[in-house]
């Protein structure tokens, strides 16, 4: 029976669980379905082509999931945070996304699309409503990498309280915000990006 594309995409998600991206190949997976890796080079070229399956599958719930309307600013914020959920729902995630061909990856650029048009209904020209879309995916996708490297909360608080910590106003500024959670903050740095869209928008209606 021949191999199919989404059989040996889910496997590779659970390997990418299992043993994360750095070990994450394609002969890794070839040897994980018990075939020769050439079998597999008809659906991924490269371990990029691999990787682009995956961002697919992570992202397309995602995509499935967001309303056919409503305030933009709103669409674009939960939009965002379900982006960044996914991500992070998946060891290594973020990572996989980074660089996506989004042909290949047609869920992202399927985000991307959409938030396009939510952008230009809003009142924003379609170039500028392209380059707005364009910096709240990269955006997500940069942070939730960051997000991921995060130290456990115990472990970070032990860095920023030891003597050694060279940046005295921004220890003092991380223990009076000590328990944010990764989803808090990340959303307030959202809101700091979707509040300068909207001053952006200020004159057009929108």
């Amino acid at each position: 029976m021949p191999l199919e594309a989404g059989d040996a995409v889910r496997v590779a998600l659970d390997l990418l669980e299992d043993e994360g991206l750095d070990k994450l190949t394609v002969r890794r997976l070839a040897t994980e379905l018990g075939v020769k890796a050439p079998a597999l080079y008809w659906h991924f070229r490269s371990k990029r082509a691999l990787l682009d399956h995956l961002t697919d599958a992570i992202v397309a719930p995602v995509v499935a999931g967001l309303p056919d309307g409503g305030p933009w600013l709103k669409w674009l914020e939960d939009a965002g945070f379900a982006l960044h959920t996914a991500l992070l729902a998946h060891r290594d995630g973020a990572r996989v996304a980074l660089g996506a061909d989004l042909i290949v990856a047609r869920a992202l650029g399927e985000l991307a699309e959409r938030a396009v048009g939510v952008l230009h209904d809003a009142g924003f020209p379609v170039g500028e409503a392209t380059r707005a879309a364009g910096v709240l995916v990269h955006f997500v996708l940069g942070r939730a990498v960051e997000d991921q490297t995060r130290l456990p909360p115990d472990e970070e608080a032990a860095v920023i309280a030891a003597e050694a910590f060279p940046f005295p106003l921004m220890a003092r500024g991380l223990r009076e915000r000590a328990g944010s959670a990764v989803e808090d903050d990340f959303r307030y740095a959202l809101g700091v990006l979707l509040a300068g869209l909207a001053v952006a928008n200020r004159g057009r209606g929108g």
